[in-house]
């Protein structure tokens, strides 16, 4: 982020920080003192207005509201940094992210900080069901696939995997980093037959089971669901059983 230094260029943080009355703001003030040429802007569920001045603009946003967001990112984007440290509830980052990465300019960044939360129960997240859980961690796995969407092969799957535009992921302890691209990435797959031939040869492999890798493509948490119930059943056969035996004896 140093190339912002000595540049003008717009940033918006999700999340000011301070409960209530308390006006927060540490980051946003520190963001335009780093970047002097910056305009920074901070939405928060609480009024945040006196932290304004001439370089800092406070919103009232909800990020797990997408009206309000499409309203705000047609009245003031779009950015080229969008950092999001608001609520770190699996819903409200990943409604923000859906909402507004479209909004980042070309070669900008959007910031995810402490998406360590995904693997938390208090923030709507978990470790046991990590991979059947539509949270930030995986979408920042699914980054590597929206990176290179068109070298994909299916044509199904590829419509499930959304076009941002992303050229790069940067993943640390406590913060990720999405770049956004001037366009779509190029398409390494050569040409002739070599899609088709691999197509059929994917078909061959694991098309038996691609109803269920597009489904859970399309949401992996139908599975949750499922995983319950296949486990319900199991246990009423499991004391079905006991109860027979118990009678015989």
């Amino acid at each position: 982020m140093r190339d912002y230094v000595g540049r003008p260029f717009k940033l918006l943080e999700i999340g000011v920080g301070g409960e209530s009355a308390d006006p927060g703001g540490a980051s946003l003030k520190l963001w335009a003192e780093v970047f002097p040429l910056a305009r920074v802007h901070g939405l928060d569920i609480y009024d945040k207005s006196a932290l304004d001045s001439d370089r800092i603009r406070t919103f009232v946003v909800d990020q797990g509201d997408p009206l309000a967001l499409d309203r705000f990112m047609k009245r003031h984007g779009p950015f080229d940094i969008i950092i999001d440290d608001g609520s770190h509830r699996r819903s409200d980052q990943l409604t923000s992210l859906f909402n507004l990465i479209t909004g980042v300019v070309a070669g900008g960044y959007y910031i995810l900080e402490d998406y360590f939360t995904s693997y938390w129960p208090v923030y709507d997240g978990s470790t046991l069901a990590k991979d059947f859980l539509d949270t930030p961690v995986r979408w920042l796995k699914q980054a590597i696939d929206i990176i290179n969407r068109n070298n994909l092969l299916s044509q199904e799957m590829k419509a499930l995997i959304p076009d941002w535009e992303i050229e790069a992921l940067h993943v640390y302890p406590g913060v990720a980093f999405l770049k956004k691209g001037a366009g779509p990435n190029r398409s390494e797959l050569p040409r002739g037959d070599f899609v088709e031939n691999q197509l059929q040869l994917d078909e061959l492999r694991y098309g038996g089971c691609k109803a269920w890798f597009l489904d859970h493509a399309r949401d992996p948490m139908n599975y949750l669901a499922l995983l319950h119930n296949l486990r319900q059943a199991l246990d009423d056969e499991i004391a079905g059983l006991q109860g027979d035996g118990k009678r015989e004896s």
